[in-house]
């Protein structure tokens, strides 16, 4: 899900080598409306995320003369010096090139100064190189680089670069939840369309297709993993469980017969119902039984996206052990 990416400062705020507090969490508060589409088509919106649009503003040409450091956004003339510091492909060494940003961070100007590095987005969709180590922004807003594998000729191969807008992380729950038991009352109060879609003992009947809100689990989640169990079906049919997004697809999540109680893994998309009900699945059901819905799992951009106390302790542990692991190498490097 969106969120505002931060400037990392290389030594620690703490005189003990602690982390620097993080700035700009993610806002709790934003506007529901059409984010799980925005996310869909790729148009991730953050502070200091690359993208269309942003390019560096034009600064007077500039030199530095030799022994100067190299001067961001200005062209950089080593003169007559006979010691090679310029950074092109003709410098016979591998310069050190280190791009800091002097800025103050503040609560109001959490990336400080400006960006330390900024790329120009290219419009190549997918991006090329004749020798591969080429790092290029797209205008659609995603990071690619690309991998010289050798060969004759050389196999050159792009790939994007994965962040919270291209990659996502898999978080169990603290325990499997109950979000669907067709047998009671209180056990269908999270299908939001229940109007003429069960019989008189709750089964969920015969080509009827049902909607779970999910939503007080996780916040524009990208999958759910659960187990889905049918019991005291009247006829022999199949059940299919899939985001709601399209149209019933020809697969079936689980199949049984008159009168089984049999249970089956899924795993799943989730789609965005309504306004408020951002976070669904959709359950078919081709023969009318009992459903019963337990979460397990859920697929997302940021650990925090699953709601507390729902996210597995495991979780938020392994992001609290890289954190640490980052501070002790930026203490180390000092």
């Amino acid at each position: 899900m969106p969120r505002e990416m931060t400037r990392w400062d290389p030594q620690p705020s703490g005189s003990d080598g602690t982390e620097p507090s993080e700035q700009g969490e993610r806002n709790q508060d934003q506007p529901a409306i059409g984010r799980r589409r925005l996310l869909a088509g790729g148009g991730v919106v953050a502070a200091g995320v690359v993208g269309a649009g942003l390019a560096a503003a034009a600064a007077a040409p500039a030199s530095a003369a030799a022994g100067q450091p190299v001067l961001q956004d200005a062209i950089n003339n080593a003169g007559t010096s006979t010691t090679p510091t310029e950074l092109d492909a003709a410098n016979p060494t591998t310069p050190t090139f280190i791009l800091a940003n002097t800025g103050v961070v503040t609560t109001t100007t959490p990336n400080g100064g400006g960006p330390a590095l900024r790329l120009t987005p290219s419009a190549e969709t997918v991006p090329s190189s004749a020798t591969g180590g080429d790092l290029t922004a797209t205008t659609g807003g995603l990071l690619w680089f690309t991998h010289n594998f050798g060969g004759t000729p050389p196999a050159i191969v792009a790939a994007p670069v994965h962040t919270d807008a291209t990659a996502i992380s898999y978080v169990p729950l603290v325990a499997p939840r109950r979000m669907l038991d067709t047998r009671t009352s209180s056990g269908r109060a999270n299908v939001l369309d229940p109007s003429g879609k069960f019989d008189s003992t709750g089964r969920l009947l015969a080509r009827k297709t049902i909607h779970i809100n999910l939503t007080s689990m996780v916040n524009f989640g990208d999958g759910v993993t659960s187990n889905l169990t049918v019991t005291k079906p009247a006829s022999a049919g199949f059940l299919t469980l899939w985001s709601g997004a399209v149209a019933l697809p020809a697969a079936s999540s689980i199949n049984f017969v008159a009168g089984q109680t049999i249970a089956n893994l899924t795993v799943s998309g989730l789609a965005e119902f309504s306004t408020t009900a951002t976070d669904t699945i959709a359950i078919f059901a081709s023969a009318t039984t009992h459903v019963i819905l337990d979460v397990a799992a859920f697929a997302v951009r940021d650990l925090g996206q699953v709601l507390v106390p729902f996210a597995s302790p495991a979780a938020s542990a392994r992001a609290q052990r890289a954190r640490q692991a980052l501070a002790k190498l930026r203490a180390q490097n000092r």
